[in-house]
């Protein structure tokens, strides 16, 4: 019914039609004496119109419709909606003419609805026929709007039940991509879920008693994978996280799964143990995740705050063991001044061969707690690497074939090209030792950038150059590696090794921005990696000068402050072998005391680290009475250098020191007191980190 007119306003009206003498005027004032609204209507045009307009009812005296064009009258009435049946009152003559009366019975049929009234009609009759016709057409009306109704309450639904179906089609559509994004995410994550099926059991008890001998089927279901092997030190754990879910009807397991490829992974499962209605367990169902790369992460962090740790009590230890060598070495070279006899002189020349091999072995200490000062320069791997090529030929032996991969275009790296040398020359001595009977070292570079596959987890987000040393030898265990970076662990016989090679490379990797990673499989091999930062920056290459700037015979006043009494009574007695004017000082405030009494200083020879006020804050106090005071830094190492610092291009000594390298020094130092540029290298702090 949508779209059709349901306006009953005009249903009270009625039309009427008598072409001929007073009846249409007589019948509408009876009508409206009634309380109707009435129209007189000119002819069957006007009736037409009248009708289309809208109308309760139409009085037609029968003399009007003989004869007359009534087509548009019946399409109208043909034309009227389901639920309209228009009332006609006819007035007729009420002859007994059979040709009339066919006439309007036909007239009946086409008008359909039609009530006839012979003529003459008592008021009250007509008047009760109009209003008969009116209340039915008032009802037709109501049942109009009824449908009306009914229809819109109907089309309201059908548009109710076309949303919900809508909303459930999005419904329906999120939730189907919820769970493509949740199956995206669990792939992402390496989650699957698991559900082991209990009701063959009964009971927790006969689970329990079975676990033992279904432990392989067991683990299949629950990991996945029926290749996958449980990593032998974690079967008791896999054991009682069955028992105890069922203890506690909750799940969790953390165990190490060896795959078919013989990659050792880290899973963590969770789940919970369900019961049927009876409350006998059915049901132990969860999620499985793997957690390698977050174990790795982790793990190195923690390994990174052990070393650490380790590395602040070897640099302490390597200082005080600096200080040492320091006399020593000095009072061998003062014995060996005074005098000539040679049986003398070749005992003190192994002493002082002694006290080097001690020096070296506390760089080494110093290298792996990133305390040693390095001069680092910009420098390409692969001219490095290439330049090796003979001392590794050497170093190695004939047995061992030596290749190299270099990557054509490797970014520059910012490193001490001599200390990187020495690290790598230390790792091919490992391969050499780990291949006995023969067989490859490789010495490969290439550039890791951001988005390399094959990047370590827990790297900075930079790109990397990775320098890398692979031997096909004996390999290690996965224990073995986990140790291999920590000081003084070794596993070669007694008095073979010292334990500090890879803490070497590890120390050095660290303090030039980088990292180390190990790569090994029994019996395969191992590959030895360092990751170096690329470099951004260009420093001038260091000029290296094996002899000072001659003295000039002026005998200066130099300020010793140190400590540590055997450190600087050799100190003094060298300086003043070498015709210094020498004071000294065992404290900062001793210091301040003596430059306070003494009128000049030429040069403060001040060590580093000292308790109460440390060498910086004595220096900081000296440069603001004078801030052109020279001065010259004594250190074990360099333990808070920093790009800030106000003393960052101050010249440093680094013990333990020789005669001629304690002279050559104090000449440099001088001389840029009195303004000139030396021509040799000054290792400033700024280079003692990356």
């Amino acid at each position: 019914m949508t779209g059709q007119r349901i306006d009953h306003g005009d249903s009270k009206r009625v039309l009427v039609l008598t072409p001929t003498g007073r009846d249409g005027s007589t019948a509408c004032v009876l009508l409206e004496q009634a309380g109707l609204s009435a129209l007189r209507c000119s002819g069957i045009g006007e009736l037409h119109s009248e009708l289309v307009v809208g109308a309760g009812a139409a009085v037609i005296a029968e003399e009007a419709l003989v004869g007359a064009d009534l087509d548009r009258i019946f399409e109208w009435v043909r034309d009227q909606p389901p639920w309209s049946d228009f009332p006609f009152v006819i007035l007729t003559i009420g002859r007994d003419d059979p040709r009339l009366r066919g006439y309007t019975l036909g007239l009946v049929q086409k008008l359909r609805n039609v009530t006839l009234q012979e003529r003459p009609i008592q008021t009250v009759t007509l008047v009760s026929a109009v209003q008969a016709a009116l209340r039915a057409r008032l009802r037709q009306y109501e049942a109009a709007r009824y449908l009306s109704e009914r229809e819109q309450a109907a089309s309201r639904l059908e548009e109710l039940v076309r949303e919900r179906t809508r909303q459930l089609q999005d419904a329906n559509d999120h939730l189907t991509a919820a769970q493509e994004s949740l199956t995206m995410a669990l792939e992402a994550a390496q989650m699957r879920t698991w559900n082991l099926d209990l009701g063959e059991y009964g009971t927790c008890a006969a689970f329990e008693r079975d676990l033992p001998s279904r432990a392989d089927t067991l683990l299949a279901e629950w990991s996945g994978d029926a290749g996958n092997l449980l990593l032998p030190e974690d079967g008791d754990a896999f054991t009682t996280a069955f028992q105890q879910a069922f203890a506690t009807g909750k799940f969790r397991l953390e165990c190490r799964l060896v795959q078919p490829d013989d990659e050792v992974r880290w899973v963590v499962a969770e789940g919970r143990v369900y019961h049927d209605e009876h409350g006998h367990p059915c049901r132990l169902a969860g999620t499985i995740r793997d957690v390698t790369e977050r174990r790795q992460v982790e793990e190195s962090l923690r390994q990174t705050q052990k070393l650490e740790v380790i590395g602040q009590l070897t640099g302490g230890v390597a200082h005080d063991f600096n200080n040492l060598l320091t006399a020593v070495l000095g009072n061998i070279e003062l014995a060996a001044l005074r005098t000539r006899d040679q049986n003398v002189l070749s005992v003190l020349k192994s002493a002082g061969t002694a006290a080097e091999r001690g020096a070296r072995l506390t760089s080494q200490l110093l290298a792996f707690a990133r305390k040693q000062h390095l001069a680092p320069r910009v420098v390409s791997l692969n001219e490095l690497v290439s330049s090796m090529g003979d001392l590794l030929l050497q170093t190695i032996g004939a047995t061992i074939r030596i290749e190299t991969v270099l990557e054509k275009d490797l970014w520059a790296v910012m490193i001490d090209p001599t200390q990187l040398e020495l690290v790598i020359l230390n790792l091919a001595i490992n391969s050499r030792d780990a291949m006995p009977h023969g067989g490859r070292l490789t010495v490969a570079t290439r550039n890791l950038g951001l988005s390399d596959p094959h990047r370590p987890a827990g790297l900075a987000e930079r790109d990397y150059v990775a320098i890398s040393v692979s031997d096909t030898g004996s390999g290690m265990t996965q224990e073995v590696a986990t140790k291999a970076l920590e000081p003084f662990f070794t596993t070669k016989a007694v008095g073979q090794g010292t334990g500090l090679g890879l803490s070497q490379v590890l120390g050095f990797a660290q303090q030039s921005g980088g990292e180390v990673h190990i790569d090994t499989r029994l019996g395969q091999g191992t590959t030895i990696t360092i990751l170096l930062p690329r470099s951004s920056e260009f420093l001038p290459r260091v000029v290296d000068q094996d002899m000072p700037v001659p003295h000039d015979g002026r005998a200066a006043t130099i300020l010793v402050v140190d400590d540590d009494a055997a450190v600087r009574e050799i100190t003094v007695e060298t300086l003043r072998a070498l015709n210094y004017r020498v004071l000294e000082a065992g404290n900062g405030r001793t210091a301040l005391d003596v430059l306070r009494e003494v009128d000049t200083v030429d040069l403060s020879l001040i060590d580093l680290v000292m308790p109460g006020m440390n060498g910086r804050q004595l220096a900081t106090r000296i440069r603001a009475t004078d801030p052109q005071r020279a001065i010259l830094f004594m250190t074990g190492y360099d333990d808070a250098s920093e790009t800030e610092d106000p003393f960052a291009q101050e010249m440093v000594i680094k013990k333990p020191f020789k005669l001629v390298e304690l002279a050559a020094a104090v000449e440099r130092a001088l001389t840029v007191r009195d303004g000139e540029r030396p021509a040799w290298n000054v290792t400033p702090f700024r280079q003692s980190q990356p």
